[in-house]
């Protein structure tokens, strides 16, 4: 009966063990997915907390990179004074469609890593900021978070503010994108200190930047100069050693003639071998000029008594 019992007990927990993996190894495949999520963990923090006050949800270990907000707000109060959290700024007299006493806006922050996950920008842009992202739900039901749609004028529009993440040498080049749910992209240019403007009521924002193609040009100038300093280093290295070999080359030829013509002026002059005892010694096999005398005299006659 103990046995029985204990094997239970250990089918229970290893079942246990294994609905836990499979809720940490779970993998968000897309940006609405995550929001859902998101939505899940701010139904479960919304309760029993302070009205106007905002809190960070405690996320799982797989999202370390994103950070989500939420706050709650009547609705009579966000009608006179708007909301302001987490640089997300919605202007004051807007109303909810449909109407809810109670509202819980929910922000994220997508790190560098998940922007690039759930995101694709083209090849010609680059994020320079974290996405940022906001959505307005019902929180009358607490256990039931329907989104809010909000109506919003275009000239009081939302304002998505990214101070923190200008750089200051790319300020000229900064534009703002509006990313959809389904992968959609919307450009636009940058309103006051670098933030973004929306008319939606949800969505996900960010600042990018344009590949410079001045940049491009000149990086591409300056191969082709260094590419053209090789090719002259290299003729010039390659005539160098031109004008070396030929150098040798002529000093060889002359060496070469001038040990030809001493060999035959040794041989015009033959050099005969003698033995004197027995040393063998050179000797000359004729004389050029043969010996005379210039003038003679008569020697006189002696007379031997």
């Amino acid at each position: 009966m103990g046995s029985t019992n204990l094997g239970l007990i250990t089918i229970v927990f290893f079942f246990y063990v294994i609905s836990n993996l499979q809720s940490m190894v779970h993998c968000i495949n897309n940006i609405q997915e995550l929001d859902d999520q998101i939505r899940s963990y701010a139904a479960r923090a919304n309760k029993g907390r302070h009205t106007g006050s905002l809190y960070e949800l405690s996320l799982p270990a797989d999202l370390t990179d994103v950070k989500a907000y939420v706050v709650t707000v009547r609705n009579s109060m966000f009608w006179r004074k708007g909301a302001n959290f987490s640089g997300v700024y919605v202007p004051p007299m807007v109303k909810t469609m449909p109407y809810a006493k109670r509202i819980a806006f929910v922000y994220e922050t997508l790190g560098d890593h998940s922007s690039s996950v759930y995101f694709r920008l083209p090849d010609n842009y680059s994020f320079i900021s974290p996405v940022i992202g906001f959505t307005a739900y019902d929180a009358t039901n607490t256990n039931d978070l329907k989104r809010l749609n909000l109506s919003i004028e275009g000239d009081n529009p939302i304002t998505i503010k990214f101070d923190p993440y200008v750089p200051r040498h790319q300020r000229r080049e900064i534009k703002c994108v509006a990313l959809g749910d389904s992968e959609s992209l919307s450009f636009s240019n940058t309103s006051m200190n670098y933030s973004c403007a929306t008319t939606n009521s949800h969505g996900h924002y960010a600042l990018v930047v344009a590949l410079n193609q001045k940049h491009n040009t000149r990086s591409k100038l300056d191969l082709a100069r260094r590419k053209w300093w090789w090719i002259a280093l290299t003729i010039i290295g390659i005539s160098v050693l031109l004008f070396v070999v030929i150098v040798g080359v002529v000093k060889l030829v002359r060496k070469k003639r001038f040990r030809e013509m001493e060999r035959e002026s040794e041989k015009s002059e033959m050099v005969g071998n003698i033995w004197i005892g027995q040393s063998r010694m050179p000797a000359a096999t004729m004389v050029r000029t043969q010996p005379c005398l210039e003038y003679h005299e008569d020697f006189p006659s002696s007379n031997i008594p």
